[in-house]
C-alpha cells in the first residue's frame, strides 16, 4: 500500500509534504479542505468536512443543482409525473404521448434488444432526426436492456421513436 501524505490547502494552492504542488480534482480539493460549508459550484455539492474514514460529508443529505446549470436551461419541477411509452421493434416516428408537443420532455430511453445484433433506434423532435443507438452486426455483447438517459425538451414538436428490427424501447419521460 501507498504511504498516506497529508495534503494541506492554503491560499487556495494545494501543497504536500513541504511544498510540492499537488495534482487534485475539484473534488479531491473541495473535500480536502476540511472547513465546513466549503463550496465548490462547479460540483454543485456543498461539504461540511472529512469523517474520520477520510470521506466527505455532505451538508444536506441531497447535492442541490441550480435552476440554470447553462443558457436556456429549464427547472423541472416533478420528476415524479413522469410516464412511459412503449415502442415495438420496426416501428417508424411513433410518438410518445397521446399527441407530443414542443415543451414535452424525454428523460431517456430504455433499449431492449432481442437478438446480439439489433437494428437502429432513433430519436426525433419532431423532424430532425438524432441517432442514440447505431445497431448493427454484433453491436451488443448480450441480451440485457440498456438504458440512454437525455434529460431533454423537445424545441420543436413531439417526441418520436424510430426502431429497427429486433430491438424495442420504452421512452420515459413527460408527454402530452
Amino acid at each position: 500500500m501507498a504511504a498516506v501524505t497529508d495534503v494541506t490547502i492554503a491560499s487556495g494552492i494545494p501543497t504536500v509534504g513541504t511544498g510540492t504542488v499537488a495534482t487534485l480534482s475539484k473534488f479531491e480539493k473541495a473535500a480536502s479542505t476540511g472547513v465546513p460549508a466549503a463550496t465548490d459550484p462547479a460540483l454543485a455539492v456543498t461539504m461540511r468536512d472529512i469523517n474520520a474514514n477520510g470521506q466527505a460529508t455532505m451538508a444536506n443529505s441531497a447535492p442541490t443543482v441550480p435552476a440554470s446549470n447553462w443558457p436556456g436551461s429549464v427547472a423541472l419541477a416533478n420528476f415524479g409525473a413522469g410516464e412511459y411509452e412503449t415502442v415495438a421493434a420496426s416501428q417508424t416516428a411513433q410518438a410518445l404521448g397521446a399527441t407530443g408537443a414542443t415543451g414535452d420532455y424525454i428523460s431517456g430511453i430504455l433499449v431492449i434488444p432481442a437478438t446480439t445484433s439489433p437494428g437502429v433506434v432513433t430519436l426525433l423532435d419532431n423532424a430532425t432526426s438524432i441517432p442514440v443507438f447505431v445497431g448493427g452486426a454484433s453491436s451488443v455483447s448480450n441480451l440485457v436492456p440498456f438504458f440512454i438517459p437525455l434529460g431533454m425538451i423537445s424545441v420543436s414538436g413531439a417526441w418520436k421513436i424510430t426502431t429497427g428490427a429486433n430491438v424495442s424501447c420504452i421512452g420515459i419521460g413527460n408527454f402530452t
